[in-house]
């Protein structure tokens, strides 16, 4: 019986270098990764494994190189800049639906489709609200593959990725960061449910969609169950031998995640509105203290004016807004994802495993990139 042949788009990337080494070793399934240059290639080819070239945007070019595979799994997304996006994202779309006509196409997407903050309120799920370019870049393209697929006859499953953690992938480069960061406290001391998933579950997440496709097109793919963000954080401090990271105290963390949340499910019209009323009530302060030679000038014009109430007035309007100023934008490193809700709509059902089956992996990669005397190829990541 033949065994399916998996092919991997974007194989010299963080994930997709992982998922196509892991399904490399499967003996139920054959994977293949495609890359857009040669340089790209290289990087897959010296780890041993199979890989073609093909310009992932050119229709003709990726259908011939894939003609022979059963599935893609999309693991790539153009990466220019914002003028250049809508049209790149068009050339990909439409290439990856030709080269899938009448295959199942795997797309993997991101949870930054909901934005910085996320969200669990349902309404979300079907109309997200990103809040950055790479959040709108994933969105478009889950839009165009959604079109692309009836046209195709394309069977298409589309991923939201969560937080991707693990050896050689850069949320677990940040999570290092933050720990050895002075000052870095975790609010609600990590207790919220986090977004994240790590690469084992990722790949046995995708390795399910690959033998069972599920009933809806688009699910949401994180831990399973999800994982708190004290084990995560303490996964990574385990993995480097530092002390668990502290605790944020209560008031802080609630004010934190009321603030993040009224700012989230807010429109951006609303958004730049309020942000321009803040910037409006502490235009005096910020001015006085961004242009020092205005401040003589007003001494100036208070010796002139003569008026003892006045003065007193405006410097105490002075020192109250620089002051709450420098106080309510302390920066402790605490990003919006730590506060955010569970992702709304539903979520991959597959059997997940604990984070800690990660801790020698990154034990390995943080000794590697952490040691002096590492050579140049076990420094830097494969990405």
């Amino acid at each position: 019986m033949k065994i399916p042949t998996v092919g991997i788009v974007g194989a010299a990337g963080q994930v997709g270098s992982a998922l196509l080494r892991s399904l490399n070793n499967d003996r139920e399934l054959a994977a293949v990764g495609i890359c857009r240059n040669n340089l790209s290639a290289a990087r897959v080819a010296c780890q041993g494994l199979r890989v073609r070239i093909a310009r992932t945007d050119d229709a003709v070019q990726l259908t011939e190189a894939t003609r022979d595979l059963d599935i893609l799994v999309n693991c790539a997304l153009p990466q220019y800049g914002p003028s250049r996006t809508c049209a790149a994202n068009q050339r990909f779309a439409e290439s990856l639906a030709a080269a899938c006509a009448g295959k199942h196409l795997v797309h993997l997407s991101s949870v930054a489709v909901y934005g910085t903050f996320i969200s669990d309120r349902k309404v979300f799920f079907d109309n997200p609200k990103p809040d950055s370019l790479y959040g709108r870049q994933k969105l478009q393209m889950e839009r165009l593959l959604r079109t692309l697929a009836k046209k195709h006859s394309m069977k298409c499953t589309i991923l939201r990725l969560g937080h991707v953690y693990g050896a050689e992938l850069r949320w677990s480069e940040i999570l290092f960061d933050l720990i050895r960061k002075d000052g870095f406290r975790l609010p609600f001391d990590g207790e919220l449910l986090s977004n994240a998933i790590g690469i084992t579950n990722l790949i046995a997440g995708i390795r399910k969609v690959l033998f069972t496709e599920p009933l809806e097109i688009t699910l949401n793919l994180t831990d399973a169950p999800q994982t708190s963000w004290r084990d995560i954080f303490d996964l990574h401090s385990h993995s480097t031998g530092s002390p668990a990271v502290e605790s944020l105290n209560t008031s802080e963390s609630e004010w934190r995640f009321r603030e993040l949340k009224k700012w989230a499910e807010s429109g951006m019209t609303a958004r730049v509105a309020r942000e321009t009323c803040v910037w409006g009530r502490h235009l005096p302060a910020s001015f006085i203290a961004s242009v020092p030679a205005f401040r003589p000038m007003l001494q100036w014009a208070l010796e002139r004016i003569r008026s003892e109430k006045l003065e007193a007035k405006l410097w105490a309007v002075y020192h109250k807004r620089f002051a709450s100023g420098m106080e309510a934008n302390p920066d402790p490193g605490i990003l919006p994802v730590f506060l955010s809700e569970p992702v709304p709509g539903p979520c991959l059902s597959y059997e997940g495993s604990s984070p800690a089956v990660d801790l020698g992996a990154l034990q390995d990669w943080h000794d590697a990139i952490s040691a002096p005397q590492a050579s140049m190829c076990g420094a830097i990541p494969q990405w």
